[in-house]
């Protein structure tokens, strides 16, 4: 069952696999998702899905520095080439949004 298809309205699975979040801490001071990402998600792709690493829908949000953020157009931009990778790979990937509330950096 587990390596089975899965489908839910428009949305089909190569399997029942997900792949748990795992946040890297490699991207960019201004929250830009490192070159080396689209690899890392692209090689993981035949998880039925992927979560991706945590994503600041904030600058406020952050909750610690080099986390990647999904707030402004250059980043949306940046996850473009990744979100490719992993579908041209035959994988599907799912955006983790996670905000620092309080506990966020003091310094961001």
């Amino acid at each position: 069952m587990l390596f089975e298809t899965y489908k839910l309205g428009s949305l089909e699975l190569s399997n029942r696999v997900v792949m748990a979040p795992m946040t890297r801490v490699r991207a960019s001071e201004t929250g830009l998702p490192s070159q080396s990402a689209a690899l890392y998600y692209a090689q993981r792709a035949s998880a039925g899905l992927i979560v991706s690493e945590g994503i600041s829908p904030s600058k406020q949000g952050q909750s610690e520095p080099n986390i990647p953020g999904l707030y402004n157009d250059e980043q949306e931009a940046a996850w473009r080439p990744i979100t490719q990778s992993v579908h041209d790979a035959g994988g599907r990937i799912f955006a983790q949004l996670m905000h620092g509330g309080r506990v966020g950096h003091p310094e961001i």
